[in-house]
């Protein structure tokens, strides 16, 4: 940890200091902010207290709470059911691997068919992916199984911004997004602790799984009502200021 610590230092931080917007995507985002203040475009204060808002927030809750759990307790679940303890830790890896695909796989799709669909069909398959850990057994279910669940908590992961980005526009993007973003730590904060909670009181880890199954669905439940909200009115002059 030390030295990835390191590396962050020495690699990631001076390397971000090169990122520079083309200045095409600058004129052209200068375009859609102006626009976009002409239609009326919601403030931050606005879009926080918007029903929009707070589906989202739940909604990213929902699916890191139920994804969080079962990746916390990925290793020690396989080395219950007799998977050896180094082949163990490689299904968590497995699953990192698989989470990265989802995210350029879930991208590309995003981009054809909506944000919306892909997130629902995302949080749909990670919450079967959840239940399905109380039948594993073997090495190889658990690594087909770190397959599908890794590619799907890691493909919704990404299609957040896109939502917020398409609901409530560039200018707040950071704020609205930071908020939602905020909301959904506390939802990986909890899924790991009650899973452990439940697994020292019951003895197992299935009240862990069917918990985050039933939370998955949940997370589906509340992103079928995403709807774009209502923009604010757009300032109209007085008629003193007209003449």
């Amino acid at each position: 940890m030390l030295v990835i610590g390191n590396l962050a230092w020495l690699v990631i931080i001076p390397t971000a200091l090169l990122v520079r917007e083309p200045p095409e995507a600058s004129s052209a985002a200068g375009a859609s902010a102006g626009a976009d203040a002409e239609g009326g475009e919601l403030t931050a204060a606005q879009a926080l207290r918007t029903p929009q808002f707070v589906a989202i927030g739940l909604t990213y809750f929902a699916c890191c709470a139920a994804h969080s759990g079962p990746i916390f307790h990925m290793v020690t679940h396989a080395i219950d059911r007799g998977v050896p303890a180094m082949a163990a830790v490689t299904v968590l890896s497995v699953a990192g691997l698989a989470s990265l695909g989802g995210k350029i796989v879930c991208g590309l799709i995003a981009d054809r068919v909506g944000a919306k669909r892909t997130l629902l069909v995302g949080l749909a398959i990670q919450a079967v992916a959840a239940s399905l850990y109380v039948f594993t057994q073997s090495l190889g279910s658990f690594y087909a199984l770190a397959v599908m669940f890794g590619f799907a908590y890691g493909g919704v992961m990404p299609l957040y911004a896109i939502i917020v980005r398409e609901y409530f526009g560039a200018r707040i993007m950071g704020t609205v997004f930071g908020a939602v973003a905020l909301v959904s730590t506390l939802g990986m904060a909890i899924g790991p602790w009650v899973g452990g909670w439940l697994f020292d009181t019951s003895g197992s880890y299935f009240w862990l799984f069917m918990g985050s199954f039933g939370i998955g669905l949940g997370a589906v439940a509340i992103a079928v009502t995403f709807r774009p909200p209502s923009r604010a009115p757009a300032a109209v002059p007085s008629p003193s200021l007209a003449h």
